[in-house]
C-alpha cells in the first residue's frame, strides 16, 4: 500500500528543473557521478544538498548518489528513520545505510556500472565549508582504483543560488512565520522572563501554524552594564530586567526554507542614548544596502552603502550581509570597520537570489552593540524585504 505523503514537497516540474541544471553542470565538468553527503550539523543546514535534491533531512546524516544518466538514490543513516524517510523522499530509491554507509554507496555506484567514472565529492558548503568524512572517502578510492575523484560542492551551492518562483514561496512562508514571532515577543514578552520563556513564546508563535525553529537566538543584557553585543546562540536561564536590552536574531522556516530578522528590544525603558544611536546607524546601514541591490549591482556596492556605520564612528560583530538559502551562503560582505576579519566574496547579484541584511553595529570598544536585519529578495527591479514586521527598536 503506497505511503501517505505528509511532507510537503515541490512539483515534479520544479525537481526536472533542478535536475536538467545539476546535470548539464556534470557534462560540463565532465562528471558522471556525484556522492552527496548531508548531517545534521549547523541547525540542520548541514543537509541543504541533500535536502534540495531528495527532499528529505536526517537527524543524524545521509547520502545521495545522483549519477548524470539513471536514477538518484536515497541512503539515510537509520532504519528507524524509514518510515518517516520514505514519506519525505522524493526519490524511489530510499534505503538506510544498515551501519555501512560506504559500503552502501559503493554498491549503488557499482549497480550503476561507475567503477571507473569521474565522481565529484558534495560535502557541505555554507559560511563554513566541510568535506565528506575521510573513512568513507578512503573506503571509495580502494574500492575503485579506476575512477576519479574531484571536489564539487561548488557545484550544488551555484545550482542553488538562484531560486526559483516555487522556492521563492516556500521561503516567503518561512519569512511570515518568522514575522510571527516577533509578533508574539511585542504581545506577550514580560520583564521577568528568562530568555528560555522569550524562547518559548517564539516557537510557540509558528509551530502549530506549521513552521520550524531554524533560529531561535536571544540575548539579553543590562543596557548601563552590558555583557553581550550578539545574542545567545542557546537561551540562558538569566530573567530580563528593566533597562535590559534584549538582542535577537530569528529564522522559522518552512521545510528549511526559512525567513530571517534582527530586532533589538528594550525592557521597561527606553533605550539609552549609546544604544540609540547605534540603532539609527544600524537601521540606516539597512535601507542602504536594501537600495543599493539590484541585478548587476556587487559587493562593492554593499561595502560602499554599509560605510555608513563606520562613518558614525562604530564598529561591526556579525557580518553586515550574507547570501541565505537551505542555510547561510556566500556571499559575505563586511565593512572595512569590522572586530571580526572574515573571508570575503565578490559577487554580481542576480534577480532570484535571497540575501540576509544585518548590520550588527558596535561600539569600538565592543561593550555595546545591536543588529537590524531582514531577508530579502534580488527581483527585476532591485529589493525587498521577505520580512514585513516592521524595522523599529521593539520594547517590553
Amino acid at each position: 500500500m503506497a505511503l501517505v505523503k505528509e511532507y510537503p514537497r515541490f512539483s515534479k516540474q520544479e525537481y526536472a528543473r533542478r535536475y536538467a541544471e545539476v546535470r548539464r553542470r556534470m557534462r560540463e565538468r565532465g562528471l558522471d557521478l556525484l556522492i552527496v553527503y548531508g548531517d545534521s550539523g549547523s541547525h540542520g543546514g548541514n543537509h541543504a544538498n541533500v535536502k534540495y535534491l531528495s527532499n528529505y533531512q536526517d537527524p543524524i546524516s545521509s547520502y545521495v548518489v545522483f549519477p548524470r544518466e539513471g536514477e538518484p538514490a536515497l541512503y539515510m543513516s537509520n532504519r528507524l528513520y524509514l518510515p518517516y524517510a520514505r514519506q519525505m523522499s522524493v526519490f524511489p530509491e530510499t534505503d538506510g545505510v544498515d551501519y555501512d554507509p560506504a559500503g552502501k554507496v559503493e554498491r549503488r555506484v557499482r549497480e550503476l556500472g561507475l567503477e571507473k567514472g569521474a565522481v565529484g565529492l558534495v560535502g557541505l558548503r555554507g559560511i563554513l565549508q566541510g568535506s565528506l568524512p575521510y573513512g568513507h572517502v578512503s573506503h571509495w578510492r580502494k574500492a575503485f582504483p579506476a575512477a576519479s575523484f574531484a571536489e564539487a560542492a561548488d557545484l550544488l551551492a551555484s545550482v542553488r543560488a538562484v531560486k526559483s518562483l516555487e522556492e521563492l514561496r516556500w521561503f516567503r512562508r518561512g519569512a511570515a512565520y518568522t514575522d510571527m514571532a516577533f509578533e508574539a515577543l511585542e504581545k506577550k514578552a514580560r520583564p521577568g522572563m528568562t530568555e528560555h520563556e522569550l524562547a518559548a513564546l517564539i516557537a510557540g508563535a509558528y509551530m502549530p501554524r506549521g513552521g520550524g525553529p531554524q533560529l531561535i537566538f536571544v540575548g539579553s543584557t543590562s543596557m548601563a552594564r552590558p555583557h553581550l553585543i550578539f545574542p545567545n546562540q542557546f537561551p540562558s536561564r538569566r530573567r530580563t530586567r528593566r533597562g535590559d536590552i534584549v538582542l535577537t536574531e530569528l529564522s522559522s522556516d518552512y521545510e528549511m526554507h526559512g525567513g530571517q530578522a534582527h530586532r533589538p528590544i528594550t525592557v521597561g525603558a527606553k533605550p539609552t542614548a549609546v544604544y540609540q544611536k547605534l540603532y539609527e546607524a544600524a537601521a540606516e546601514a539597512y535601507a542602504r544596502i536594501l537600495r543599493c541591490l539590484r541585478p548587476g549591482a556587487t559587493h562593492e556596492d554593499v561595502r560602499r552603502a554599509g560605510s555608513v556605520i563606520q562613518e558614525e564612528g562604530f564598529t561591526t560583530f556579525d557580518t553586515t550581509f550574507h547570501g541565505w538559502g537551505l542555510l547561510i551562503e556566500d556571499p559575505r560582505v563586511d565593512i572595512g570597520a569590522t572586530l571580526i576579519k572574515r573571508p570575503q566574496n565578490e559577487i554580481v547579484f542576480k534577480e532570484g537570489m535571497l540575501m540576509v541584511v544585518q548590520p550588527n553595529v558596535a561600539t569600538p570598544d565592543a561593550k555595546r552593540g545591536l543588529q537590524v536585519g531582514n531577508l530579502v529578495e534580488i527581483t527585476r527591479t532591485g529589493a525587498r524585504a521577505l520580512q514585513k514586521y516592521p524595522i523599529k527598536f521593539m520594547r517590553i
